[in-house]
């Protein structure tokens, strides 16, 4: 007869995130980033949906094969949020950007990147709400 094999389980403590990684680790300009980042999924969807090669991406992009590796490896420094928007419009996307009051209930203002899902609707945004 075999022995039944006691588990025990410790208590790991965790944190709520604000819904920012970014800030929860202690990055500099968290929000910015946070903005990057999103961004940079949106250009490395476009690239797979398109089947292009990072040397094709990079004629589209109007850079160098290498910089294209570094979006996709999320080495972000040197890429602005206005340089990534011009890659995605070089990529065939238009960019909407609406400003608006933000909720009373929500004590800090955020910056949304929503992918719109093919039938002129934007998805839910790539950031938890209720910051």
């Amino acid at each position: 007869m075999r022995k039944k094999k006691q588990e025990s389980f410790e208590e790991i403590e965790c944190e709520m995130s604000s819904g920012n990684v970014f800030a929860d680790i202690g990055i500099e300009n968290p929000d910015e980033e946070l903005t990057k980042a999103k961004l940079v999924w949106e250009i490395e969807q476009i690239i797979k949906k398109k089947k292009l090669t990072q040397v094709q991406a990079a004629k589209v992009m109007g850079i160098n094969q290498p910089k294209v590796s570094a979006l996709i490896r999320r080495k972000l420094d040197g890429f602005s949020v206005e340089r990534l928007i011009h890659f995605l419009n070089a990529l065939g996307q238009d960019i909407d950007i609406i400003v608006r009051q933000k909720p009373r209930s929500r004590k800090q203002a955020v910056i949304n990147v929503y992918h719109e899902n093919g039938y002129g609707r934007p998805t839910v945004p790539m950031v938890a709400k209720g910051i």
